[in-house]
């Protein structure tokens, strides 16, 4: 209760203190704890690291230190003496003075070297103290910052209400002086202490004090916390990133400092997108707006569909709305659905038997006209403007004489910006690359050449810089956990080694392929048994699992098997729709769900960064298939360690399949500057080498079977 000038004063007080404490919570300050739980976490990353450096490390700073009396006293690693005093290290027998100051130097530059280089990871199943108030820190500046405002929104009103009514009640007099107040003062006094009384204020006053109280002391328990990373990794990372910066280096693809700056300075238009970009995104839709002709490459999972909507919404709010994406079929319900979650920018689809109505309907109001390369060929332009192309998995139109090619060709030069993409590193075969580069800008695409390529590869770059823009996941994803593959061989089951070698005595190479599958169940088959023993570990750990196959037959088993815990298998013949529910199912699903899917048709358009174990069910013939399906789930937003098991059978074709594309891997490894294997070998060459596989597995049973 207010009954008196002094305690008037008080309350003015507390809301003083309380109005000034509320202004400390500024992005400053969320921003500095951040900063400062970044820098912990990357301490504790260096010592890690500094308990790996052998002791010999110092001689690369400094020669002539006496490594070997370290080494005899105990100390192995820079960690055993990284916090030792140079008073410490002269107590080591045969450390004196100069040695000492040697020593501690040489340490000093380590650990600063380390501290500035080394990889700061969150792994949500193994977090401490410092993971974990990062991620708290993270969580009050994105969550707490609206109800800050509004609590400050909340108390800017309730000064204005009650302001009067203290000022009022601040010249309250003692008894006697009161004799001398004005009678009108009297009662507008009088009025002012009623009015502070109220239940109004003195409730409103409380719930203030209350939630401020709670912004004070609010902290997420952990397991919700880290439920909460897992989910929304991708915005505690734009987070941390706005707050320490990024490398620009490794975002830019190399790019000359000029070129970056005027990237960086596009005043590209964000307003209408409910996204955060990640800086090396943002770059990627400044470099396609900027150049306006452009050939995206980033690795599988760095979000290009991201890149191409902030192209697309930046010029819908210039009132250049019509933009068009050709894409496989697979993947236009997820173009559909990524702008609709992310914009308000109308979407049509071009295919079906509606297409002509979409199409109107997208000649009407303007936005985004999704349809797929086969589709195109039904498309009536005529005088239609077209501001912008996005072809998605550009590589489907790397063949000038292909009809889908050339209206897609036809389409990009309609456009005034034209955006290709493609995860596939086109850089491994040049006159692909050359041939779309061409398309997008003809001077350019004259002046490349496998020559240019193989002998003079900066020039190369330089030539191309103005089109082509790649990126790979370890350069802008260094929170990405750990990637671990783990070759699981097993014995094929004794029917299942009779079903083996009939297939090779008759050459049935896709019999062969799956011969390990057939016994009939998990005690007639190691295969199945193991793949089963991998799920339930993973549903005792509180894992999801995705299971590759390229054969149908084989998910068929492994979907019977796995009794309730697996959905409908995606394979090439449901619809897109029913694929990307039952992706939302699984997303969805409790922990140890698994969602089985044919390679072919799960590899392409997928993210499934709830699973972060995957299966694959026998080898491929191109590798590159085998990276798409892991990207599923290593990708952007993966949180936890991606575990990936190649189930593969002892004295079998699985032998002689890695064996040749070993050869075949390192062949491609010569002339491609990225690590990735992609998919450059001719029909006559994929030929010759299943031919070479099968002779050699026919040769090995043959001996095998002569010995039993």
């Amino acid at each position: 209760m207010i009954k008196s000038k002094n305690d008037a004063l008080i309350l003015e007080a507390e809301l003083a203190e309380l109005q000034s404490e509320l202004a400390v919570y500024d992005e400053a300050y969320f921003n500095q704890i951040i900063a400062n739980n970044w820098q912990d976490l990357k301490r504790k990353a260096m010592i890690e690291h500094l308990k790996l450096m052998p002791m010999a490390s110092l001689s690369t700073l400094e020669s002539g230190i006496p490594i070997n009396w370290l080494v005899a006293s105990g100390h192995e690693t820079i960690y055993d003496i990284h916090d030792l005093t140079k008073e410490q290290l002269m107590t080591i027998d045969g450390i004196g003075v100069v040695f000492a100051e040697a020593i501690y130097t040489a340490v000093k530059k380590i650990k600063k070297s380390v501290q500035k280089d080394v990889l700061a990871k969150i792994d949500p199943d193994q977090a401490g103290p410092e993971e974990l108030a990062l991620l708290q820190s993270v969580y009050k500046k994105r969550y707490l910052s609206k109800e800050i405002v509004a609590l400050q929104a909340d108390l800017k009103k309730f000064l204005r209400r009650i302001n009067r009514d203290i000022e009022l009640a601040k010249k309250q007099r003692n008894f006697f002086f009161r004799l001398f107040q004005p009678k009108q003062e009297l009662e507008e006094i009088k009025e002012a202490f009623a009015n502070l009384n109220t239940s109004f204020v003195q409730e409103a006053y409380a719930t203030i004090k209350e939630n401020f109280n709670h912004v004070r002391k609010f902290s997420l328990d952990d397991s919700a916390l880290l439920e909460h990373y897992i989910e929304e990794n991708i915005a505690y990372y734009v987070e941390i990133e706005n707050v320490i910066g990024v490398d620009p280096s490794k975002t830019t693809d190399d790019l000359p400092s000029e070129i970056i700056e005027e990237i960086n300075e596009f005043p590209i238009n964000m307003e209408g997108l409910e996204l955060e970009f990640r800086s090396y995104q943002l770059f990627g839709a400044k470099y396609a707006l900027h150049f306006k002709r452009t050939l995206l490459g980033d690795e599988m999972g760095l979000g290009k569909t991201v890149q191409a909507l902030g192209l697309i919404n930046h010029l819908y709010q210039a009132g250049k709305g019509y933009s068009m994406v050709v894409a496989p079929l697979s993947i236009l319900s997820n173009w559909q659905r990524e702008i609709k979650k992310f914009s308000a920018i109308p979407v049509f689809i071009f295919h079906g038997s509606q297409r002509d109505n979409e199409f109107m309907k997208w000649q009407d109001k303007s936005g985004v006209l999704l349809t797929t390369y086969e589709h195109t060929a039904h498309l009536k332009m005529e005088d239609q403007a077209l501001q912008a192309l996005i072809v998605d998995e550009a590589h489907y139109v790397k063949n000038p004489e292909a009809r889908r090619s050339q209206n897609v060709y036809h389409l990009s030069g309609r456009a005034e910006y034209a955006l290709f993409m493609s995860g596939t590193p086109l850089e491994n075969n040049v006159e692909e690359m050359k041939q779309l580069v061409t398309v997008l800008n003809n001077e350019v695409g004259r002046r490349l050449s496998e020559h240019l390529y193989l002998l003079e590869p900066r020039k190369f770059k330089e030539t191309i810089q103005e089109v082509y823009l790649r990126r790979n996941r370890s350069d802008v994803l260094e929170e990405l956990p750990e990637l671990e593959e783990k070759r699981e061989w097993v014995p094929f089951g004794r029917s299942e080694l009779t079903v083996y070698y009939r297939a090779v005595e008759e050459g049935q190479l896709m019999l062969m392929r799956r011969a390990a599958w057939l016994g009939g169940g998990p005690e007639q088959s190691p295969k199945l048994k193991r793949l089963l023993e991998i799920c339930d570990n993973a549903e005792a750990n509180g894992h999801k699992v995705l299971v590759f196959s390229f054969f149908k037959d084989v998910l068929k088993v492994v979907h019977k098997h796995l009794k309730g815990r697996s959905f409908d298998v995606i394979s090439g013949d449901i619809s897109n729709q029913r694929r990307q529910e039952i992706i939302d199912e699984f997303t969805k699903a409790k922990k140890g769900s698994v969602l089985i899917s044919q390679i072919t048709a799960g590899g392409v358009g997928l993210n499934i960064q709830a699973a972060n174990i995957v299966i694959l069910c026998e080898p491929q013939w191109k590798p590159s298939i085998e990276n798409q399906a892991i990207s599923r789930a290593y990708r952007m937003g993966q949180s936890r360690k991606v575990l990936v098991y190649r189930l593969l059978t002892e004295e079998s074709i699985d032998e002689s399949m890695l064996e040749v594309l070993g050869q075949k891997a390192a062949l491609f490894d010569l002339y491609a500057r990225e690590s990735v294997i992609t998919d450059v070998t001719s029909p006559d060459l994929d030929e010759n080498i299943t031919k070479q596989v099968l002779e050699m597995e026919k040769e090995r049973v043959e001996k095998q079977v002569a010995k039993l």
